[in-house]
């Protein structure tokens, strides 16, 4: 009987069906870490894991150091464009790398400048809860511009 009952419960175990993260489920995290920076910071910490680190102009950043460091320009406009987006994900992980562009308005002491930036980005994701946050975030400048704006 114990092992009619071990059969059967290997059985179900077995049966179950784990399914893969989702790219569209990638994508809309990805979307929504966007809108997070960009215009709701103070919700960063929901997004991400609670060891969360981006390695940003060629520095580590921990949440708290990068939500200080983005605090702290006075962007007006911004404009963003991702391309040769991949994803890979399994039951648990996705990681996601493309090629991001940017344009930035942004007030300074001198006045309104326009920057651009080229960025390679990289991101790890987990799985939390049922929610993908993210626990690591890759970011480097191969090209970046300021020019500024004539008021």
């Amino acid at each position: 009987m114990k092992k009619l009952l071990l059969l059967f419960v290997l059985i179900i175990t077995s049966c179950q069906t784990t399914t893969k993260i989702t790219e569209k489920e990638v994508m809309d995290s990805f979307d929504n870490f966007f809108d997070t920076v960009d215009n709701n910071l103070d919700q960063f910490g929901s997004i991400v894991t609670d060891d969360f680190f981006i390695y940003e102009n060629s520095r580590r950043y921990s949440k708290d150091e990068f939500i200080e460091f983005v605090s702290g320009f006075d962007i007006i406009e911004i404009k963003r464009d991702f391309k040769d987006i991949v994803i890979d994900t399994d039951i648990n992980s996705a990681h996601i790398s493309l090629n991001q562009t940017g344009e930035f308005i942004v007030n300074t002491p001198d006045g309104k400048v326009k920057m651009n930036f080229n960025w390679l980005e990289s991101a790890y994701l987990l799985k939390e809860n049922n929610i993908l946050k993210y626990k690591f975030y890759f970011s480097e400048a191969i090209e970046n511009s300021t020019t500024k704006i004539e008021d």
